[in-house]
């Protein structure tokens, strides 16, 4: 069980002039009166209220004041129901708690009492709330209608009840003294209530007259056995009003997530399948870089430049820039693309080296042309370009004349 709180949340910004629960004056006729006599049914039928009061009289329960000032607000609950759980006047007890601001009464009155009267009546404890009447009472009067005690704040009174008087002890409105008669009290019980009050001899008055105490619209405090919930019709409104105003933005975030989270596990579908694509695709490179090499390697031992048919070449290629039998071939060199080859002119009429190079540069296959004549020796270097295997090397089927005679012990 807990006690929430003594007041609703929304009060502080209620308007005093609206009010959207309950404001009809209590009546007692529309609810059912219980007192040592008997039970008065109502005799006034209202049919918008959807649960009507059993109201007891002070003299079927009694009353008890917890003092909570030493306790501290967050253990006050606890504090209450241990006072209950502690205080069981009648064999089925049932409490009332009246909370105040640094106080509560403890209402206790027998619970078969009470059934047996409801029984008796054919009344349903489903459909009625028992309340002690000081649920209802207003609070005591303010100290300028009461007998004003010498300290400031501190009201003693005495108020008809339902049957009988109640005899109260008040400071700042919340009660610290509380005793019943069924009449009015002799001057020595009400010396002996002031005493027992712990009031001192110079704040002790004589008997006051009898004060007539209005109902409350609604009742203050929560039964002993139930948590305590002062939350008004209004504020229930309230929250209901909320609640939808939440459910339309709740719901359209849902259906947002769930879409997201239908997409998300889309997206991770393909980009796994696009991974596993990617993958084969990378590994069939691969496998074609790999088979790209060992062509050029197979192509470079394959397709090695002959020397009788670069002599065939470059043979062709001098018979255009001189006349046939001038040059003998002194020096042969073939290394890998690279070819360098010396020319010697023993009786003149050597070619010039530019005549040579733009003879040499002619042929397809024939890059990177150097030549050097020095007197009547020629050196030629060159690179030879491997040719597709579907082109052969410009080399004429028939040589009419030949450029190169060998010379005698030359190193071909």
């Amino acid at each position: 069980m807990k006690r929430q709180r003594q007041r609703g949340w929304l009060k502080s910004l209620r308007l005093p002039e609206l009010s959207f629960g309950n404001s009809r004056t209590f009546n007692l006729a529309e609810h059912f009166v219980h007192r040592p006599t008997g039970v008065t049914a109502p005799t006034i039928s209202v049919r918008s209220l959807t649960k009507k009061y059993w109201v007891l009289s002070r003299a079927l329960y009694i009353v008890r004041i917890i003092d909570l000032r030493g306790v501290p607000a967050s253990k006050r609950n606890a504090a209450i129901v241990l006072a209950q759980t502690a205080w069981t006047p009648f064999t089925e007890t049932a409490h009332y708690v009246i909370p105040q601001q640094d106080r509560a009464l403890l209402c206790a009155w027998n619970t078969a009492v009470v059934s047996t009267a409801q029984l008796q009546n054919d009344v349903d404890s489903e459909n009625v709330t028992v309340l002690p009447e000081a649920a209802l009472r207003l609070a005591p009067i303010s100290s300028d209608d009461a007998t004003a005690l010498s300290h400031p704040g501190q009201t003693v009174e005495i108020a008809e009840a339902l049957d009988g008087v109640i005899a109260t002890v008040a400071f700042a409105t919340q009660i610290t003294a509380e005793q019943w008669w069924p009449t009015i009290p002799s001057s020595a019980s009400w010396l002996n209530f002031q005493r027992s009050s712990s009031l001192p001899a110079d704040a002790r008055s004589n008997l006051p007259p009898t004060q007539t105490i209005g109902w409350r619209r609604a009742p203050i405090g929560y039964s002993g056995g139930a948590m305590q919930n002062t939350t008004t019709a209004w504020e229930w409104r309230t929250i209901a009003i909320a609640a939808w105003l939440l459910v339309v933005p709740t719901i359209w975030y849902t259906n947002e997530w769930r879409q997201v989270f239908a997409m998300t596990n889309e997206a991770r579908g393909k980009l796994s399948v696009t991974e596993r694509e990617l993958n084969a695709t990378l590994g069939a490179r691969a496998q074609a870089l790999d088979g790209l090499d060992r062509a050029r390697n197979m192509a470079a031992l394959f397709n090695r430049p002959d020397n009788l048919l670069l002599f065939a070449l470059v043979n062709d290629v001098l018979t255009q820039t001189t006349q046939s039998g001038t040059l003998q071939l002194a020096e042969w060199d073939l290394r890998g693309p690279q070819l360098k080859f010396a020319l010697v002119a023993p009786g003149g009429g050597a070619p010039t080296a530019t005549a040579l190079v733009k003879a040499l540069e002619l042929a397809k296959t024939v890059r990177d042309v150097e030549v050097n004549v020095d007197g009547a020796r020629i050196v030629v270097s060159l690179r030879v370009v491997p040719s597709n295997p579907t082109t052969e090397l410009p080399v004429a089927n028939t040589i009419p004349a030949t450029a190169i005679a060998p010379k005698p012990g030359s190193k071909k």
